[in-house]
């Protein structure tokens, strides 16, 4: 086979798998919008500030095994409406566990979770403001 042949070939295979590509990519369906973009967006950015407004708080709140039960404390001066707690099992969805207290502090029985690591996410509401504390336990 001469050389230039060899370059030809080379060349128009190459020019062949640009077109189908090119053509695949055409074809194909992306929705990057959803029909409530900006509704989902506020939602987006309300658990950002809630984050935001938390973290002058994470190291405030403690979260410690005494008789059997899991309690969460929170600063003395800090009083809110409600809480809202996430554990989430990060090996094992099946052992998240959502409680929601309206007094403080808060006592949870060990029972109720499997020992190991759990994400917990604790949500205050003061005043209908939502505050976002993340924490890692180990149980």
């Amino acid at each position: 086979m001469n050389f230039k042949y060899l370059v030809i070939t080379i060349y128009l295979t190459f020019v062949a798998l640009i077109v189908m590509m090119v053509m695949k990519s055409c074809n194909q369906k992306v929705e990057l919008e959803t029909k409530n973009y900006y509704n989902e967006e506020l939602k987006f950015q309300e658990q950002i500030d809630a984050k935001l407004a938390g973290n002058a708080y994470v190291d405030s709140f403690n979260v410690y095994e005494k008789d059997a039960q899991i309690m969460i404390t929170s600063p003395g001066h800090y009083t809110s409406d409600s809480i809202v707690l996430q554990f989430k099992k990060p090996d094992d969805a099946s052992f998240d566990r959502h409680f929601s207290f309206s007094n403080q502090p808060v006592a949870i029985k060990k029972s109720e979770f499997k020992s190991g690591y759990y994400d917990l996410d604790i949500m205050v509401y003061q005043s209908g403001k939502p505050m976002l504390i993340e924490k890692k336990v180990k149980l």
